[in-house]
């Protein structure tokens, strides 16, 4: 278990290493190790309070006999620092400091000192860095290195304790001594690459040296959909081969790590081929069921796509179907599927502190008109976030209308697939207000709500209610995440004591991405939205915790793609109805776009090449 879990958290799949915490504490409640890597999972993927709650339920502070649980509370104030800006960026920095420098009194140990060092110097106080760097190098830690994760961080502590005190050539050459000794753990490299940009940028150095050491980059993939042999829409066995060099070459140039798409006949393929081949992670985003893809996208094409395409799929490390649709039912529903993937692909680079990638096979951009979705598409929404892309050239004539044709827009009459992003809220604890209360709390709290809504800049495009609950759909979740977002404020602005109202209530926000039915009301005889997406919105609802805003794993992947005023924070893989899979939930949350943990990398040191 500890090994899983030690696997996915150093690839930086904090969503996946929490859960098997999770699991691991039902078999073994008090393990302390289990405990501290369970909030370091939360600390690592923004989700601050929660991992500050779980630190007091499992009574961390109160382990004296580790380092790593003592360190555990200095570093969810730092985690706090890194939000900030301005003063209070250096009030909290100076406060980090303070917690790290106790910790290093009681332990002596390298890690704790290195972190006083460092957030001394981000609170403006090189004085006390300087002697707290000078600690980690001359304190006597030259023990035996223990495992390569004790190595790493003894080594990597020195290096930043080198560029501390302005040694920078020291700090290059035992940098790279502390990558060799954990290659593998990416997420460990992330977190010290992340905060040496913040040391270089404080001093004035040049950062342009620890490009080399970023950890390989998550990276969406698509291409043109082709069959075997020759003719429009097909690439003969020579072609293909030289394609899969092509794509090889282009891995490795680019230290592709992790990849996300969809895997269609074709190019697809032929890229989760090499990636794995290489060792990368296979991420599969499908708009709908696998037998559905397939039968649409793969079979259409030839059995040897089917065989290939099931081999990929054996080997992939996650597989996600957005939907239950039994076809392909619009264009919407395929971008929805990309979109989902690209989102993944930049969280997945935000946690790693490396930009992200796209890998197309298709032509230059202008050689053909960009179609309402497909590769081409997905090509124009990622270069519009401004971020690194790498074309290599399709090898063939593509053929215009591959794979059976979408169905028209309308499917049924009176209805048609339309994309939104929802709001499913709720007052928690609201059977608690006494019925003569209850022509109050409407007025003073269900009316400000209301108010809130009607004056957002960007309106709902449907609203509903029943009771103390309201349903919101928008076009965009930027403006559901900012809907979400005002009507947060809104309630904790009300004052449940002066209104005489039970102080337990709470509101709850849940939000999700997903392409509906809009269509007549056969009741109410107005529009409304019908569909399974709706129900999932509905039931996250459910299982969000009053005070917070939880949103699905789409919601949050498309997000990371159009915002960066919000971070989706990894919540766990909840069941949200006893009919329904498991889904990924992530809380979501405002930052001001100054704030340190705010910064992204879009783009490598690294030349951009194509062929």
């Amino acid at each position: 278990m500890r090994e899983r879990i030690l696997e996915r958290f150093n690839q930086g799949d904090l969503a996946r290493a929490y859960d098997l915490c999770q699991d691991g504490l039902q078999d073994s409640p008090g393990d302390i190790w289990l405990q501290h890597r369970a909030v370091l999972c939360l600390i690592r993927s923004g989700a601050l309070e929660r991992a500050a709650n779980a630190y007091h339920d499992y009574r961390l502070a109160e382990v004296r006999h580790d380092e790593d649980c003592l360190a555990i509370g200095a570093r969810l104030a730092k985690a706090l620092t890194l939000e900030t800006s301005g003063f209070e960026f250096a009030r909290r920095a100076r406060d980090s400091a303070r917690k790290y420098a106790d910790v290093h009194t009681r332990t002596g140990g390298h890690y704790p000192a290195v972190n006083a060092a460092s957030m001394f110097m981000l609170a403006g106080e090189p004085g006390p860095a300087e002697t707290y760097a000078r600690q980690v190098l001359f304190g006597g830690f030259e023990g035996a290195d223990g495992s390569a994760e004790q190595a790493y961080y003894r080594h990597a502590s020195q290096a930043e304790a080198y560029l501390l005190l302005g040694d920078l050539s020291a700090a290059r050459s035992t940098l790279r001594h502390a990558f060799r000794q954990d290659p593998d753990n990416h997420l460990a490299h992330a977190t010290t690459l992340r905060q040496l940009r913040l040391l270089v940028g404080v001093l004035g150095l040049d950062a342009d040296w620890l490009t080399e050491l970023e950890p390989p980059r998550p990276t969406h993939f698509a291409g043109h959909i082709f069959g075997q042999g020759q003719g429009d829409g097909q690439l003969d066995p020579g072609q293909e081969n030289r394609l899969r060099d092509v794509v090889d070459a282009m891995l490795s140039r680019h230290h592709v790590g992790p990849v996300h798409g969809a895997l269609a006949a074709g190019s697809d393929i032929v890229i989760a081929e090499a990636a794995l081949a290489h060792g990368c992670e296979l991420n599969v985003v499908l708009p709908v069921p696998v037998p559905v893809f397939m039968a649409a996208s793969v079979r259409p094409f030839g059995d040897a796509w089917v065989r290939r395409f099931e081999a990929c799929l054996d080997r992939a490390e996650k597989v996600v179907e957005l939907t239950t649709d039994r076809r392909i039912l619009s264009a919407a529903a395929l971008n929805f599927a990309s979109l989902v993937a690209m989102g993944l692909a930049r969280m997945r680079a935000d946690v790693l502190a490396t930009a992200p990638l796209q890998l197309l096979v298709a032509e230059a951009p202008g050689m053909e008109p960009v179609a309402g979705f497909g590769t081409l598409h997905d090509g124009e929404v990622w270069a519009g976030c401004g971020l690194e892309q790498v074309r290599i050239d399709y090898p063939g004539v593509r053929d215009p209308n591959p794979g059976k044709p979408l169905p028209a827009a309308d499917l049924e009459p009176g209805f048609k697939p339309v994309m939104r992003a929802m709001l499913f809220l709720d007052i928690a604890g609201s059977s608690a207000v006494p019925d003569d209360r209850v022509p109050h709390f409407v007025q003073t709290v269900l009316k400000p709500l209301a108010r809130c809504c009607d004056q957002l800049a960007e309106p709902a495009v449907h609203a509903d209610s029943w009771g103390d609950g309201m349903f919101l759909a928008f076009e965009t979740v930027e403006q559901a995440a900012r809907a979400a977002e005002a009507l947060r404020q809104a309630f904790v602005a009300i004052n449940m004591r002066d209104l005489q109202l039970p102080t337990s209530l709470g509101l709850r926000i849940a939000g999700h991405l997903g392409p509906v039915h809009e269509g007549e009301d056969p009741l109410q005889k107005r529009p409304s939205l019908f569909g399974g997406q709706v129900a999932v919105a509905a039931r996250i609802e459910a299982v969000t915790v009053p005070g917070s805003i939880f949103v699905s794993e789409a919601f949050a992947a498309a997000l990371a793609m159009s915002s960066e005023a919000f971070r989706s924070e990894y919540v766990g893989q909840i069941r949200i109805d006893a009919l329904m899979p498991e889904y990924r939930l992530y809380a979501l949350r405002a930052l001001p776009l100054n704030a340190a943990a705010n910064l992204r990398r879009s783009r490598s040191a690294r030349a951009a090449q194509s062929i």
